[in-house]
């Protein structure tokens, strides 16, 4: 084990292994255990200043340890801006989550240690690594992509810097946007505005200095999607070259600036060509307007939907802009509120803790009252529908080994979506029978089946993802019984009807037998 590993700041959590490192922080796999099964979360480590050559750098330009200690305060209050605006994104698919966070201040020296725990997910890198990936791959990664610039925007916030270091894998195979720590609240005014970044994959209208708004993030993903299909080489770099010089990026990063006109990428077909380099289109006008429009051009070509100009009708509603983002929207001044004093945070952390679990309690009731608003008078459906609350309520055994605790969370972030979705969906069926619920791009999400066309007298209902089971929740007045799913269709967690935690019993015929019947019940629901 590394002998160089620093301790954690929280006891229960034990720092394990360095799993990359950065500019700017060192990020740790850690892991805590309970009931003798291990948990894992990953902690990034930011320390400013970064060394002792930085210091006495910025010592020689301004006089004063005064001065000294609020320069590099300011670098600790944009790490918390960081902290902040990942904690507005808690439980969204498509973004990676912040668990916790705590600032240690040095007492004999000027500096500071800020560490950020979050959910344990696949870099992309290592995602990527020694395999090939293919065009639907690199579409679903785009619009899992775009869905998380759609929630950007609704919180008026910019990212600034897309690449695919920044870019993780959940359990789940969906791929998540992280590191927040050069994005910021879309300002009324943009003279202002800071040309932060990555070249590679920056924007023109950012690499010159002037105003931008949204539609760099827009850029950037393009030209994420632009190198991913043409053999890991950025636009204008020679794909026969196997050594690429500084003087080639310099050369392609100059040639794009200009507004040169792009090649298609060699991989793509022609439809695929067409959406990347629309993206990344020179003026920001020629671009894609919004998140949405990026994410039905690619969510359109991976499920065969092309249309042709003359045949293209608006869209009533996005389907990425789920009612799921009205209880945000609710508590978002309470947020901007605690957002606006980045010193008080500093100061008082132990306040901070408890304005956060505030916003997290506040958050929880609105949905439940959201959710109930929406829900019809009948029992069954009204039942049916508080699944998530049902989820966190039986959510008191957390055995997990590897990264179940990952997979877990996001089957009730993905139930979550689901639920809030509903009252949009198209319902197929008849009450008291089976009622059907199809999504605005006619996918099946849930089947509700009632006692009289259950072989066992029980409502049974079935949560899809891409039309595959993930969640199944067996119910009567008196129990209820859970059962989540992996990607391959295997049962992970029976919560039976007792309460008692079955977490990969594979051991067990029961086990096995219940997740097979309800699997093979929630395939059987596409036939109609």
């Amino acid at each position: 084990m590394d002998k160089e590993l620093p301790a954690s700041v929280w006891p229960e959590w034990k720092i394990i292994e360095k799993i990359g490192e950065g500019s700017f922080g060192r990020v740790y796999k850690a892991e805590r255990t309970e009931q003798g099964r291990p948990f894992y979360s990953a902690i990034k480590i930011i320390t400013i200043p970064g060394n002792p050559d930085e210091l006495n750098s910025i010592r020689e330009e301004i006089s004063g340890d005064d001065s000294v200690r609020e320069y590099f305060q300011n670098l600790v209050d944009e790490c918390i801006q960081e902290v902040s605006t990942m904690e507005c994104f808690r439980g969204n698919s498509h973004i990676v989550s912040v668990e916790d966070y705590k600032v240690v201040e040095y007492l004999d020296e000027i500096g500071w240690d800020i560490y950020i725990r979050m959910e344990y997910l696949i870099s992309f890198t290592e995602y990527c690594a020694g395999k090939a990936i293919t065009q639907n791959e690199v579409l679903k990664l785009g619009c899992d992509l775009a869905k998380a610039l759609h929630y950007c925007r609704q919180l008026n916030i910019i990212h600034r810097d897309i690449k695919p270091e920044n870019i993780f894998v959940s359990y789940f195979g969906d791929f998540k946007l992280g590191d927040f720590g050069i994005a910021r609240e879309l300002e009324r005014s943009m003279s202002n505005m800071s040309k932060k970044g990555t070249y590679s994959y920056m924007a023109p209208e950012m690499y010159r200095g002037e105003p931008y708004d949204r539609r760099v993030d827009i850029y950037s993903l393009g030209i994420v999607l632009y190198k991913l299909m043409n053999d890991g080489r950025l636009p204008f770099l020679s794909r026969e070259k196997q050594l690429i010089t500084y003087r080639d990026k310099e050369n392609a990063l100059a040639k794009r600036m200009s507004g040169e006109e792009l090649i298609p990428p060699v991989h793509a077909d022609q439809a695929f060509s067409t959406i990347i380099l629309k993206a990344c289109a020179y003026r920001p006008e020629e671009r894609y307007q919004t998140p949405e429009e990026f994410y039905y051009a690619m969510d359109d070509l991976l499920h065969g939907r092309m249309e042709t100009d003359s045949e293209k009708k608006p869209k009533e509603k996005p389907v990425v802009e789920s009612e799921r983002s009205k209880p945000v929207k609710k508590h978002s001044k309470l947020l901007d509120k605690i957002k606006s004093g980045p010193d008080e945070v500093k100061r008082r952390p132990a306040l901070w803790s408890v304005l956060a679990a505030g916003i997290a309690l506040a958050a929880c009731i609105i949905t439940i009252l959201y959710v109930r608003s929406m829900l019809e008078e009948n029992l069954p459906l009204r039942k049916s529908n508080q699944v998530v609350s049902i989820l966190e309520e039986n959510d008191t055994h957390t055995a997990q080994v590897d990264d179940f605790s990952t997979a877990i969370e996001t089957i009730k972030q993905q139930a979550s979506e689901i639920v809030s979705e509903l009252p949009d969906c198209q319902e197929v069926g008849k009450k008291g029978e089976r009622l059907r619920y199809y999504d605005q791009n006619n996918k099946l999400v849930k089947t509700l089946i009632y006692p009289e066309m259950s072989d066992d007298g029980v409502y049974e209902e079935y949560y899809y993802w891409d039309e595959r089971l993930f969640f199944a929740y067996i119910w009567t007045d008196s129990k209820q019984e859970l059962y989540y799913y992996d990607r391959r269709g295997k049962l992970i967690r029976w919560i039976d009807a007792d309460g008692i935690v079955h977490d990969k019993e594979t051991d067990s015929t029961e086990y096995n037998k219940r997740g097979e019947k309800y699997w093979k019940n929630s395939l059987e629901q596409f036939d109609e």
